[in-house]
């Protein structure tokens, strides 16, 4: 199946037109490929830039990153999503220095066997660090095979082998970033600059005058929406309740406001507007999500609606209704942390510094922007 000369007008291909990218520096150094294929993972190249520099100036070695605290990991993170990349990758970091003398493996099964790391991100370490004969088989990777090859619903096992046929001899991490590359800038999902691809002489997709047909899509299902009530507790010193979610959970090790899904009484009351925080909640929903999660009892008179914040996931979508709770004394360490690993209260400052996700971000800009108001 494997094209003769695929290789070579690739790989010239992208001597001329690669872009010039902070990890792609020579000679490479292998924890900046890491990391570069950590932060890329789900996320757009010029999403992942500032983010890499500002890491790798925080984080110049792989001795600095294990030596941190996950709390610092994971503020330096916030805003990339996807955070157990972070604590794979923190995680990882320490058995590297605690085991392999702070080098990486050069294998794909070596690579494989620490937190995260996946047979993907394996071989492109292996490839692009080392220069392993080693296949890739990302998104873009996936995209340019199905369409060169006139694959419809190719299995991942028929792409994985057909991406190791037709690795060259040398330079195969050149070779391996090339695809991606094509797959990034010229064989783009929609609208493939077709005229300016080195491979369109010998690519399937186009000769049948549809490429984007190629790899087929699968059926789209329904999104899930979930409605979550949130309380930004504030006592009289000033402080916020935060509650640390747990490390091996979704976005785990993230600080939150007290939160829990709120449960929707009927199929008319989805139907509501999902802009007044006031809808689907009950005043003793409240008091209950407070008294269930941190064990504080409160009085629903203390309450006043703040706003409603809508967030996407890959999988679902969230709409988190937000309640102001005033404390009239300062807060007390709460008796549960039902669902967190750890509560506490914490001044402006320490909000500022800690590593929030990103709806709850979002949250505490809505609260500081607030028009003041007499208990201020």
């Amino acid at each position: 199946m494997a094209h003769p000369g695929l290789a070579s007008r690739l790989l010239r291909w992208f001597d001329r037109h690669k872009r010039d990218l902070p990890w792609r520096r020579e000679p490479r150094d292998p924890y900046h490929v890491w990391l570069s294929e950590v932060m890329l993972q789900q996320t757009q190249v010029a999403t992942v830039i500032p983010y890499f520099e500002r890491w790798v100036r925080r984080f110049p070695t792989l001795d600095a990153l294990a030596a941190a605290p996950l709390d610092e990991v994971l503020k330096l993170w916030e805003g990339l999503g996807y955070y157990a990349r972070a604590r794979n990758f923190h995680a990882a970091a320490q058995i590297v220095v605690r085991d392999y003398g702070g080098q990486l493996p050069r294998t794909v099964e070596g690579l494989m066997a620490l937190p995260g790391v996946g047979r993907y991100t394996a071989g492109a370490i292996a490839s692009l660090a080392f220069g392993a004969r080693a296949p890739v088989l990302d998104g873009n990777v996936r995209r340019v095979l199905s369409r060169v090859f006139g694959l419809g619903r190719p299995s991942e096992a028929e792409l994985w082998a057909l991406a190791e046929s037709l690795l060259p001899q040398d330079r195969t991490g050149a070779f391996n970033e090339a695809l991606m590359e094509l797959g990034a800038t010229i064989c783009t999902p929609r609208a493939p600059q077709c005229s300016a691809c080195p491979l369109r002489t010998m690519c399937k997709a186009y000769a049948s005058g549809d490429p984007e047909a190629y790899p087929a899509k699968p059926a789209k299902r329904a999104t899930p929406h979930y409605e979550v009530l949130t309380a930004v507790i504030i006592d009289s010193a000033g402080r916020v309740l935060l509650g640390r979610r747990p490390r091996d959970g979704l976005l785990g090790g993230l600080w939150e406001f007290v939160s829990s899904e709120l449960r929707t009484p009927d199929a008319n009351a989805r139907k509501r507007s999902h802009t007044d925080p006031t809808d689907l909640t009950d005043p003793s929903d409240l008091t209950d999500l407070i008294a269930s999660r941190s064990g504080l009892k409160v009085k629903a008179g203390n309450a006043e609606p703040l706003g409603a914040v809508k967030h996407a996931f890959t999988h679902f979508k969230l709409t988190r209704r937000v309640w102001l709770v005033r404390l009239p004394a300062p807060g007390r360490t709460p008796p549960l942390t039902n669902g967190y690993d750890r509560l506490i209260w914490a001044a402006p400052e320490e909000v500022e510094r800690l590593a929030l996700t990103r709806s709850d971000r979002r949250i505490w800009e809505m609260y500081r922007a607030r028009p003041p108001s007499l208990f201020d």
